[in-house]
């Protein structure tokens, strides 16, 4: 033995002793490694057990896996999913993580379980998912993204700001992202007063990472009165809708009749009388009215559906957050001529 191994004064020993250090190191290391991926394996197979798939339409199970179903199976989830059939699509996307093994190969599976389920109003089941997915890829921005707006919906705002953190880090805009937070929680918060709430509103105005749009609503909540004196004329095809659809006792016509623009939308309106003087909106549907009102034409009206710059996908109700995309801020408002109804119209308040 004493043959085999260097003496203790051998400076062998010394090297000796450094490589069997690394390579116990190293055994731990794969061993302890292993022992957390099968963990990770464990707890998102645990999660999709505990779903009763007999919820689901589409009896999966007696269906044969091959890797040929995953594209058109995908696809069909998908489209699922697009027409609002999210208990279907859910059940595809669970029979294809079920049977595929490797995680790269899956993880677009997992992201697309996820906002099916952020879709059907199953937060913490798609919190659930895009913790996983994040456990295996930290660096995934779109699962990043929608834990965001996850934990958005559940009010849970600390939590949400933790998510931008990795989102700077990966390069991902985010200074309107956190100004949203800042918003919700200042709206959220009722120890703050009426009028504090009011005071710092105005100030975001000032601030182009703040909507003008969504901070105008607000102030509006707040102080009808107070907030026409804040109304930017420049701004007012941002809000047509909001100012169309106010409550003809919400209105201050002695700041109306000072502005050009504002005159005119509630002279088409029919609650200012109509001026021999001319006037220009730069408002194209608004102008048109106008010339057609002074033309004799009384039963015109608008109507307004809603466009997201970001997919493009147009809605007949106003949004903060697009429901199809759940890009923030990303509201057009499209005002079309219509022929008056005898409806009353409704508040966007």
């Amino acid at each position: 033995m004493d043959k085999i191994l260097p003496s203790s004064d051998d400076p062998l020993f010394s090297i000796f002793i450094i490589i069997l250090l690394v390579l116990v190191t190293a055994v731990v290391s794969y061993v302890m490694g292993n022992y957390k991926e099968e963990r990770k394996k464990r707890s998102l197979k645990s999660f999709l057990e505990k779903i009763d798939t007999r919820v689901f339409p589409l009896d999966m199970d007696k269906i044969p896996f091959e890797t040929s179903l995953i594209s058109p199976l995908s696809s069909l989830a998908g489209g699922l999913a697009e027409r609002g059939e999210y208990q279907r699509s859910i059940g595809i996307y669970l029979y294809l993580i079920k049977h595929i093994v490797s995680f790269p190969k899956k993880e677009y599976l997992l992201e697309s379980l996820g906002k099916t389920y952020l879709k059907a109003g199953f937060l913490h089941r798609a919190e659930i998912i895009f913790l996983e997915i994040l456990h295996k890829h930290p660096r995934n921005s779109n699962a990043l993204y929608s834990l965001e707006v996850v934990y958005e919906l559940l009010g849970e705002y600390d939590k949400a700001k933790e998510t931008l953190i990795p989102l700077k880090s990966l390069g991902v805009e985010f200074k309107k992202l956190e100004s949203n937070l800042v918003f919700l929680a200042l709206l959220k918060n009722s120890d703050i007063s009426k009028d504090k709430k009011f005071n710092r509103l105005l100030h975001y105005l000032e601030k182009s990472e703040y909507s003008y749009r969504r901070v105008i609503q607000e102030l509006f909540k707040l102080d009808v009165e107070r907030t026409w004196e804040f109304i930017d004329d420049t701004k007012v095809e941002l809000i047509l809708d909001i100012l169309w659809l106010l409550p003809s006792s919400n209105l201050n016509l002695d700041i109306i009749s000072k502005s050009k623009t504002l005159s005119s939308v509630y002279m088409v309106k029919g609650l200012l009388e109509l001026s021999d003087i001319p006037l220009k909106s730069n408002i194209f549907s608004i102008d048109v009215m106008l010339l057609a009102k002074k033309g004799g034409a009384t039963d015109m009206d608008l109507s307004f559906s809603y466009l997201c710059s970001e997919c493009k996908q147009n809605f007949p109700f106003s949004f903060v957050r697009c429901p199809k995309c759940y890009a923030l801020d990303s509201i057009k408002v499209k005002e079309s001529i219509v022929k008056k109804q005898l409806l009353t119209g409704y508040s966007l308040l």
